[in-house]
């Protein structure tokens, strides 16, 4: 009988735990979602990154905050393939990382507006 009372209260308990944590990731995540996008930097750079193919096909879609810090997104298009390249940025360069010259570009654009 003391067994059945230990693991009644051992899954009570558990349910208790799991439920609690559950509901705090909920509220955590209903807060997050609710991103205010005006403070956000947002540009996109189309561009031709070669010469003998097709017109502005590629682009670098820069996102920032007010810090100059987010993320840029890279695609560059062919006749064959599309590739995308995602970089991040800090205080408006390359976060250890090495950019063209149209990221670059695309990153002065959106810090100036």
């Amino acid at each position: 009988m003391l067994l059945y009372l230990l693991t009644f209260l051992n899954i009570f308990w558990l349910a208790f735990i799991t439920y609690s944590l559950y509901r705090n990731k909920n509220k955590s995540q209903s807060q997050d979602n609710n991103i205010n996008l005006s403070k956000f930097k947002i540009n996109i750079l189309r561009f031709n990154p070669f010469e003998d193919v097709g017109g502005d096909q590629s682009f670098v879609l820069t996102i920032l905050n007010e810090n100059n810090n987010g993320a840029i997104l890279t695609s560059l298009h062919n006749r064959d393939i599309t590739r995308i390249y995602a970089k991040p940025i800090k205080n408006g360069e390359g976060d250890n990382i090495t950019l063209s010259k149209e990221e670059k570009l695309a990153i002065v654009k959106t810090i100036k507006g």
